[in-house]
């Protein structure tokens, strides 16, 4: 997702789990759709024009908006830019108010509980459900008008049985960086060329433990798991063809095979001597290991490619290993209104602004992440950075699967997601042997979602 690497443990929260409709198609389908940009026309939201406070473009406005949201330099420009083109639309401002990701879920809920309410917020997709559950987002009206123009899954994210409550900005997904030079001596040859040619699981083990490392404190490999990612481990487990919940969503999947296969593969990493202590559920984030050089491979999103162009080094990229399947995480953001603010018809205006297709695609081009509009060609965007390494992230993506997307955006995932840290940092450090080890991963969630 497009956060910070090292996000600190955001505060969890739980809700009573609810059945479940996310019949969700298949997230990467379409993401190399062509479609010719143009910029978004006007718009209504349908709402008793006395009470829409955005005005208009000649009238102009004295209404406000205040937006909620982390970013790196390259995402405030944007959203900047996004917020000046809406005033010269609409006449309405927006004012960005940027905070460290450490401090976002705090920001939100704390201007939740003022007499001023933020008006839009962005939130992950992993986070829509809870606060969709509690009552907090605005239902997008008219929302029917804009679905057909998302990818299935990423629209299925902000929406369940009751209505639509934000828009899919954007996504991203990880893939396997390499340093040219750490990795020279160890004659892997070429690259895979695509998700269904990547390493197996027993290529890749093998890749890892033919890398020499340079200084003392060199590692071969450290997994994007730390903190707020614990999710990702789950890449791992829908590799192997299992799940964490089962397919209603309502409890853990404890006896699946794929689940303890998965755990006994990265656990092996870290008893051969390939990944350090320190990239466990709860250390340090995979890309600062790599940009530090303690690592030779990491995975890591897309959105970090700007960081990595700035650690001084040479490295490219392949897709992620695969087992049974070739899988890839469900990264991006959504944007949301608030249900409660005075502002909100004219906080939905700005929304559906945002989800025009000129809009999205300048978004991705400027902050290196990915589309979740079907008609935008990713192929066909200039992005700022590493074009060359952003077109195989192109390809990554279109191993996002229903399976897993459809088990991170439950309402209590970010409970789930705590349990995760927590219980596989255990897991990968500690001395149980798997199976037990699986049982305290599994009788975690489960403890979470039968809150």
């Amino acid at each position: 997702m497009t956060t910070p690497a090292v996000p600190p443990t955001p505060p969890a929260r739980t809700t009573p789990p609810r059945p479940a409709r996310r019949a969700v198609l298949g997230a990467g389908a379409g993401l190399a759709a062509t479609g010719a940009l143009s910029a978004c026309s006007g718009f209504s939201t349908g709402g008793d024009s006395s009470d829409d406070a955005s005005g208009d473009a000649t009238g102009g406005s004295s209404t406000q908006l205040t937006m909620l949201t982390w970013a790196g330099d390259a995402e405030a420009k944007a959203f900047q830019a996004l917020a000046d083109g809406f005033e010269a639309q609409s006449g309405t401002t927006v004012k960005i108010q940027v905070v460290p990701y450490s401090e976002i879920l705090t920001a939100v809920d704390t201007g939740l509980r003022t007499p001023t309410p933020p008006d839009l917020f962005r939130v992950s997709y992993t986070d829509v459900g809870v606060y969709r559950e509690q009552g907090v987002l605005a239902e997008l009206p008219d929302a029917g008008d804009l679905e057909g123009s998302f990818l299935p899954a990423f629209w299925s994210a902000v929406t369940d049985d009751d209505g639509t409550y934000g828009i899919p900005q954007h996504t991203d997904t990880s893939m396997l960086l390499l340093n040219t030079a750490a990795v020279a001596s160890a004659g892997i040859g070429a690259l895979p060329t695509s998700p269904d040619d990547a390493w197996t699981w027993e290529q890749f083990t093998d890749v890892l433990g033919r890398i020499r490392p340079t200084r003392a404190d060199t590692f071969a490999f450290a997994a994007n798991w730390q903190r707020a990612g614990a999710f990702r481990w789950l890449n791992f487990v829908d590799q192997a063809g299992g799940r964490l919940l089962t397919e209603d969503l309502t409890d853990v999947a404890a006896d699946d095979p794929g689940l303890l296969k998965a755990l006994t593969y990265t656990r092996d990493l870290f008893r051969n001597g390939l990944v350090p202590p320190s990239g466990a559920a709860r250390g340090q984030a995979a890309s600062d290991l790599f940009t530090n050089q303690t690592v030779a491979t990491c995975f890591g999103g897309d959105f970090l490619l700007p960081d990595f162009e700035a650690a001084g080094f040479e490295y490219t990229a392949t897709f992620l290993p695969r087992d049974v399947n070739a899988s890839a995480d469900l990264g991006g953001n959504a944007l949301v209104a608030v249900q409660d603010s005075p502002n909100r018809e004219a906080a939905l205006e700005f929304l559906r602004y945002c989800a025009g297709q000129q809009q999205v695609a300048d978004f991705c081009a400027a902050t290196t992440v990915l589309p979740t509009r079907s008609d935008i060609d990713p192929a066909s965007l200039q992005f700022a950075v590493r074009p060359d390494l952003m077109r195989l992230y192109v390809q990554q993506a279109e191993a996002i699967r229903t399976e897993l997307v459809e088990q991170v955006v439950v309402p209590s995932f970010n409970a789930v997601n705590a349990q995760l840290r927590d219980r596989l940092d255990e897991a990968f450090l500690g001395s149980d042997d798997d199976t037990t080890a699986l049982r305290k991963i599994t009788d975690g969630v489960r403890s979470v979602l039968q809150r």
